[in-house]
This record gives C-alpha cells, sequence and structure tokens, in this order.
C-alpha cells in the first residue's frame, strides 16, 4: 500500500533535517520516478521543463497551465512511495487567487511546491525579469495561508542571480521570502562559494540547482554535488539529468538503427523486455488473474 500523503510529507521532513544533503533527481514521468525510486533515491521531483518537454513536446516557456502541472504531478506521486516535491511556475496567480494551485497540488499527494519570482523566458535570450519581492512575499503568505497541511512545504524560490547575475539581489531576496515563512527557499545558479559565505544569513534550508549549466560556453555545472553539500545546501536538485541522459540515450539507438536496422546490435542500450516486463509489473497481474478466475465449468459425458 502507498504511504498517505501526511505520511510522506512526514518523511520528506525528517530527509531535510539529516546531516547529509538530499539528492533530488528530476523525473519527467510516472516510469522515471518509479526507475528513481528502485534506484534507491529517496525523493523525486518534477519540474516544468521536464513536463513540457515529456508531456507535450514543447519548451519551457509558459505554456503549461495549473491543471498540466498538477495531472502530471498526480500520475508521478501515484506512481511511487517516495515524497515528491513540483513545480509551481509562479504560482499561475496572484496571491488573492493562489489558493487555487496550492489546494490543487495537495490534492495530489505532492510534499510541496515551489514558486518563483521568474516572470518568463528562463531559457532564452530574453527574460522577462523579477516580480517584485513585495509582491512575490505576498504570493509565499497566501500559499501558507490556503494548505490544508502543515507539513505540505511551500518553497519560494527567487531567480536573481540566473537573470539579474545578482548574487546579493538574489540573497536579499531570499531573506524577505524567509520572512514572509517560506518552509524553504530555492536559488538556481547561486554559487557554492556565496552560499557557503551567506548560509548563515538564510534561516531555512536551501535548496540549489546541482546540474544547471550556468558557465557560458561550459557543458557542465560550474559546482560539483560535494561543493554545493559543503557550502550548505540541504536539497541538492539534479532537474534536468534524468530527461537529458533518456533524451540521448534514444536519439543514439534510433541513430543506429537508422543507419543499421539490427536489433541486436543496439541490445546493449535496450532494458531485456522481461527485466521491463518484471520492473511493470505483469507478474502481480498474473497472480490476480489466477486468484480471480472463474472455474471453467465441468466438461459434459
Amino acid at each position: 500500500m502507498s504511504p498517505t500523503p501526511a505520511a510522506r510529507r512526514k518523511t520528506l521532513k525528517a530527509l531535510l533535517a539529516a546531516d547529509e544533503p538530499l539528492l533530488l533527481p528530476g523525473a519527467y514521468d510516472a516510469l522515471s520516478a518509479q526507475l528513481a525510486e528502485r534506484a534507491g533515491f529517496s525523493a523525486t521531483y518534477l519540474g516544468s521543463f521536464a513536463a513540457a518537454a515529456s508531456g507535450f513536446g514543447l519548451p519551457d516557456v509558459g505554456v503549461l497551465t495549473l491543471n498540466d502541472m498538477v495531472d502530471q504531478t498526480r500520475r508521478i506521486v501515484e506512481a511511487t512511495s517516495v515524497p515528491v516535491l513540483a513545480d509551481a511556475e509562479n504560482g499561475f496567480y496572484d496571491a488573492p487567487n493562489i489558493w487555487r494551485t496550492v489546494q490543487a497540488f495537495e490534492s495530489t499527494g505532492v510534499c510541496g511546491i515551489h514558486i518563483e519570482d521568474n516572470l518568463g523566458g528562463k531559457h532564452t535570450s530574453a527574460p522577462a525579469g523579477l516580480l517584485s519581492e513585495d509582491r512575490m512575499a505576498q504570493k509565499i503568505r497566501a500559499a501558507l495561508d490556503a494548505r490544508t497541511d502543515p507539513d505540505f512545504l511551500v518553497i519560494a524560490r527567487s531567480d536573481a542571480a540566473w537573470v539579474n547575475h545578482d548574487t546579493e539581489e538574489c540573497l536579499r531576496r531570499l531573506e524577505h521570502y524567509i520572512a514572509a515563512g517560506a518552509d524553504m527557499v530555492f536559488a538556481p545558479a547561486l554559487p557554492a562559494p556565496v552560499l557557503a559565505e551567506a548560509r548563515t544569513r538564510l534561516a531555512a534550508p536551501v535548496m540549489v540547482a546541482g546540474d544547471l549549466l550556468d558557465v557560458p560556453g561550459s557543458d557542465v555545472p560550474a559546482h560539483t554535488v560535494q561543493e554545493y553539500g559543503e557550502a550548505g545546501a540541504d536539497v541538492i536538485l539534479l532537474w534536468y539529468t534524468l530527461l537529458g541522459a533518456a533524451t540521448q540515450n534514444v536519439t543514439d539507438v534510433l541513430t543506429t538503427l537508422r543507419t543499421r536496422p539490427d536489433v541486436a546490435g543496439i541490445k546493449h542500450a535496450v532494458t531485456d523486455q522481461r527485466d521491463f516486463e518484471a520492473l511493470m509489473g505483469y507478474e502481480q497481474f498474473e497472480q490476480r488473474s489466477a486468484r480471480y478466475a472463474v472455474p471453467r465449468p465441468p466438461a459434459q459425458a
């Protein structure tokens, strides 16, 4: 039986209280979330970048609706037994109506959401800028008021270090959001040395992006998972790695098949079908089928 939402949320809080930072792989669908759990990860995550790509084949440029994100989150929660965090974009509404966002996500059984001050265009050359600190703080206060479970986390994200390349503004915003009551703060692209120096300023758990390509021209993150852990990060999010791995592997297999259509030649890159069926629970289905089978009537003499 899957743990209750309340149990998962308490589990996540216990993970956050541990001495070691929580490494959080970002799933892109129910199957990848299951694989993360089977690999031994204690929790997983769904971001809008992965949801837009996997669910719709679209870029993460604000095209997803509240229902799009809630539906994908629900599928991941239902497919796993570990705590799940989710991306709630900018909350989808201003403060007076953000209750709808919180209640929709809370109903999925997810353990928390992050709400950002980014106004759009994160992955493009023309970012729209940031919401004012005061309006963002009001969103956080409204989200906290809207939750029905106090263990449901409201995480405040600031993109000031990413969009404006201003780490001091980022820290100031995070302090403001913590003062508004945020349970955790999230700062993509905040350099590890800056976090280490300013960690005592932030009186809440801190989440960082451990696989963001934040150095122009580089194909690796500026800091390692270990460096972020030593800097004081409580959660190190790998929001892109699983999606990127799946894309690379499928592309490689398709490219090979296009030039040399030999299934045996790509066997090393493909999960054995019998192993995959075991992963999906076909054996359990057979057991249920046997249990509930209707006996055949005796043959007529």
